[in-house]
């Protein structure tokens, strides 16, 4: 069987700080990204939330700080969480769309 990437858009390779809060019981995780895109991102982190759980994130890159909610999509120790973004203020979708846009852009 062929793996198929279903991504809405790609994932850039960007670690940046996560502050990443379980809704559910207020435990937070304070790690840094693998990848991250306008949708979603996955953190590093050998105690994941669990698949399913709901999360509020704050990201911060430069001096820059976005705030999101999401959605726990996968969970491995030896991977970390792949996460969803469910809910992003529009001022925080532009800062994101900003750091892609650089990210794309050659130095």
């Amino acid at each position: 069987m062929e793996y198929q990437d279903t991504r809405q858009a790609p994932r850039h390779t960007l670690e940046v700080d996560v502050v990443a809060t379980d809704m559910k019981s207020g435990i937070q995780i304070r790690e840094r990204t693998k990848d991250l895109n306008c949708y979603g991102c996955s953190v590093s982190t050998a105690r994941p939330f669990p698949t399913g759980s709901m999360v509020m994130l704050k990201l911060a890159y430069g001096q820059g700080e976005v705030t999101t909610h999401g959605k726990v999509i996968y969970a491995r120790p030896d991977i970390g969480m792949g996460i969803v973004f469910s809910t992003i203020e529009a001022k925080d979708q532009k800062l994101l769309e900003t750091w892609m846009a650089e990210l794309a852009s050659p130095q």
